[in-house]
């Protein structure tokens, strides 16, 4: 009886999902991603994601006032985030501020493999074609939803030429170290909790932090690209490359301190300067 229920519940999340989409598919981009806004800062603050969101931003010190205010931004911009998903073959990428050709030019010229590292900040699927529509090659890892039926659709839609993505688990990692191995890229967000991986310093707290790509940047001998994107206030992205990370800068590092160093080093950093774009309503501290 429980397995018909939960076949009947993923039918029924699967229409709502489809309805949703086929009903944003009527509206521009900004359209869909103000709806996200505003319905996601409204009914927001009725779940359980406002008391997490609360309890994370604790790490940054603020006072009441900046802590409510942080918290109404942050869940303002999942929504939009998440509607926007919806639309992302909609969006103009005349939008997008870059201002990082040469560091893009570098990563280029570069001959090895490489992996991209990046965070559930700006807008990350924004991010990743960026990239892609730059001529790399990437495979990534994702986490699959818990309606198969809704994860099948959207792997369906994400595909591309250049695009390769694997379900997180023993397969994937064969498929990460195919790739390298034929001097190919990966491109990874890693700033979510992994209860499997390391425990590190975060913003001054312990925090479970995945270190697969450590091991393979550590193995391979790969450059290592931090990116990210940001949503500026005149309703477009910037798309920022750090300076890229070659073998040679971090080889005498173990894999706890390159893990610690990413994070400290670039998502402390794009966190405290944009902290209302970073997808807080995670777990992230939970050991």
């Amino acid at each position: 009886m429980k397995n018909i229920f939960k076949i009947l519940k993923n039918y029924i999340e699967f229409i709502f999902f489809i309805l949703l989409k086929n009903i944003l598919g009527f509206f521009s981009f900004n359209f869909a991603s103000n709806v996200g806004g505003v319905l996601v800062s409204f009914f927001g603050k009725f779940t359980k994601y406002e008391q997490i969101i609360k309890e994370n931003i604790e790490v940054l010190n603020l006072n009441d006032e900046k802590s409510s205010k942080l918290m109404k931004e942050n869940l303002k911009e999942t929504g939009k985030v998440f509607f926007e998903f919806f639309n992302l073959n909609k969006f103009d990428w005349k939008n997008i501020d870059f201002d990082d050709a040469v560091i893009m030019d570098e990563i280029k010229n570069y001959i090895g493999p490489k992996i991209f590292v990046s965070a559930h900040i700006g807008n990350w699927e924004l991010t990743r074609n960026f990239i892609l529509r730059h001529g790399f090659t990437l495979h990534s890892v994702y986490r699959h939803a818990n309606n198969e039926k809704i994860d099948n659709y959207i792997q369906r839609n994400r595909k591309k030429n250049n695009a390769f993505f694997y379900k997180k688990g023993s397969e994937s990692a064969k498929s990460m170290i195919k790739a390298l191995k034929q001097n190919e890229d990966l491109a990874l967000l890693i700033d979510q909790r992994d209860s499997s991986g390391l425990e590190i310093d975060f913003f001054g707290k312990r925090a479970l932090a995945t270190d697969g790509f450590a091991n393979l940047a550590l193995k391979y001998k790969t450059m290592i690209c931090p990116v990210y994107s940001i949503r500026n206030q005149n309703g477009k992205f910037q798309v920022i490359f750090e300076k890229p990370l070659r073998y040679e800068e971090y080889k005498n590092y173990d894999v706890r301190d390159l893990v610690e160093m990413i994070h400290k080093k670039y998502f402390e950093k794009w966190i405290t300067q944009s902290p209302s774009q970073w997808l807080w309503v995670h777990n992230r501290w939970k050991l």
